[in-house]
C-alpha cells in the first residue's frame, strides 16, 4: 500500500487487524495482537478510537462492523470496571446474524471482553495465524512479551542464517530480568537492539514471517538499500501473505523490479479534496505508473 500522507493506510491496517482477530476461531492471543498493533499508530487505545469512528469490512462471507451500545451491553466485562468512557467495540456477523462481539472498556487500562453469541458458528470460523506491528523505538518489554507469543523461532532459523548469516538463539533475559531476542554473531550472543535498528527490524520481520499473514507499517523505516533487498528476498521466500505500507518510491521500485510484479498487488491510497480514493494496480502494471505513484509518495497529493 502506497500513497499520500493522511490517506488512511494505517487505518486500513488497523481495520484488517481487528477483522482477522474477531474472525479467528481462537481468540486467546487477542490482547497480545492488539498490544503489538498499537505500534502501527503508536497509540495504545487505537482499537477504541477505530471502533468509535466506525468501521465496516467484509472477509469472505463475514462482516465486521462497529457494535452498538445495545450489542455491547450483552457482553459482561471480564472484570468489574469504573469506565472513563462509554464502551466501544466490534461485532462479527454472517447473513445478518451476530456471531461474536468484542467489547472495549477504558478504565485504568483498556479491557477487552469477547462474547461468542452463536457457538455453532464459532466452530466454523477459520484460524488465522497473523501479526500486525511496526518497529517501536525503544523496543519495550511489553512489545517483546507480546511479540514472542506471536512468532515461532524454530521455523525461521534457516532463513535468518541465509539472509543475515546470524544464528538465532531465542529469548534470553538480561541482567535485570527483561526479555530480549538474542542472536549469535562472531560466536558472541548479542541482543538484537545492539546490532542497529536496520538489522533489528529485519530480524523481527523474519520472525514475523513464521505467521500466515504479516501486517506491517512503513517497511522502509530503518532499512538502507541493502537491507531493503533483504526484506524483499524474505517476502519472496516466505509462505506468508504480506500487507505492508511504504512511503518510499525507492523501496517500491526495488520490490517491483526484484519480483517483476509477480504475486504483488499495489493499492494506491489518494487524498483528493475531502475524499479518499483507492486504486488497485496489478504489480506487473504498477511499474508503468511509477511517475503517478511517485507524485503521491512525494506528497504531491
Amino acid at each position: 500500500m502506497a500513497g499520500c500522507n493522511g490517506s488512511f493506510k494505517t487505518t486500513f491496517l488497523e481495520a484488517l487487524t481487528v477483522a482477522l482477530s474477531i474472525i479467528s476461531q481462537n481468540v486467546y492471543n487477542v490482547r497480545s495482537t492488539f498490544t503489538l498493533a498499537s505500534t502501527l499508530r503508536m497509540d495504545s487505545l487505537w482499537h477504541y478510537f477505530l471502533a468509535k469512528g466506525g468501521m465496516d469490512i467484509s472477509l469472505n462471507e463475514y462482516r465486521i462492523t462497529h457494535a452498538s451500545l445495545d450489542d455491547l451491553f450483552k457482553v459482561r466485562p471480564i472484570q468489574p470496571l469504573q469506565d472513563l468512557a462509554l464502551p466501544n467495540g466490534f461485532k462479527l456477523t454472517k447473513d445478518d446474524k451476530v456471531i461474536r462481539i468484542l467489547r472495549i472498556d477504558i478504565a485504568q487500562n483498556s479491557v477487552l471482553s469477547i462474547q461468542d453469541i452463536t457457538p455453532d458458528e464459532i466452530k466454523r470460523l477459520p484460524n488465522y495465524r497473523f501479526v500486525a506491528f511496526s518497529i517501536p523505538n525503544p523496543i519495550s518489554v511489553d512489545f517483546i512479551n507480546s511479540f514472542l507469543s506471536s512468532v515461532s523461532f524454530a521455523s525461521v532459523k534457516d532463513i535468518l542464517k541465509k539472509l543475515l548469516n546470524l544464528e538465532l538463539v531465542g529469548m534470553k533475559p538480561d541482567e535485570f530480568g527483561r526479555p530480549n531476542i538474542v542472536v549469535t554473531e562472531n560466536e558472541n550472543d548479542v541482543e538484537i537492539q545492539f546490532l542497529g535498528s536496520g538489522f533489528a527490524s529485519l530480524i523481527l520481520l523474519t520472525l514475523a514471517s513464521s505467521n500466515d499473514i504479516v501486517i506491517y507499517d512503513n517497511i522502509e523505516n530503518h532499512l538502507h538499500p541493502q537491507l531493503m533487498f533483504k526484506a524483499i528476498e524474505l517476502m519472496k521466500e516466505s509462505n506468508s501473505q504480506w500487507f505492508i505500507t511504504t512511503q518510499s518510491m525507492e523501496f517500491l521500485d526495488y520490490l517491483l523490479t526484484e519480483t517483476d510484479g509477480v504475486n504483488v498487488m499495489v493499492y494506491e491510497f489518494m487524498r483528493r479534496g475531502n475524499s479518499i480514493h483507492i486504486k488497485q494496480i496489478e504489480g506487473s502494471y504498477a511499474k508503468e505508473l511509477s511517475q503517478e505513484l511517485s507524485e503521491d509518495l512525494r506528497g504531491a497529493c
